[in-house]
């Protein structure tokens, strides 16, 4: 299945079980600090069972989550790193309606190159100065 593909499951494994165990802590600690008023129901078993089954349930959630994330993350970087070699002038020429080889290309289609009419020596002549 193309939705499931490329995902790394090892990682957003190890992130949602980090986050598991600080929300079961930040809820104990909360529990111990203030019983009146954060009441949690760890004194019976009932109330340990439902909370590890919301812990469990969370922990599958975030993992997902995270591994779509981190995926669009990494799809995103990559697009951008192949935009930065020159690629996207590859995909641009690809189009129909690009300009062909001597035609010029609208102001539009350019944004993001690099220019071939500035000089380096000339850009640092100014900065010394």
């Amino acid at each position: 299945m193309k939705l499931f593909e490329d995902l790394e499951w090892g990682p957003a494994f190890k992130r949602a079980a980090f986050l598991v165990a600080f929300w079961l802590l930040a809820l104990y600690i909360l529990n111990v600090s203030f019983p009146e008023t954060f009441v949690l129901g760890l004194d019976s078993t009932a109330g340990v069972i439902s909370m590890l089954v919301n812990a469990v349930l969370f922990f599958f959630f975030f993992a997902v989550f995270t591994a779509f994330t981190e995926r669009s993350k990494k799809r995103r970087a990559a697009a951008i790193r192949a935009q930065r070699k020159g690629e996207a002038g590859a995909r641009v020429k690809d189009k129909p309606g690009a300009p062909e080889d001597g035609e010029e290309a609208e102001p539009g289609e350019l944004r993001g190159r690099h220019n071939p009419n500035t000089s380096r020596k000339k850009a640092a002549r100014r900065r010394r100065r």
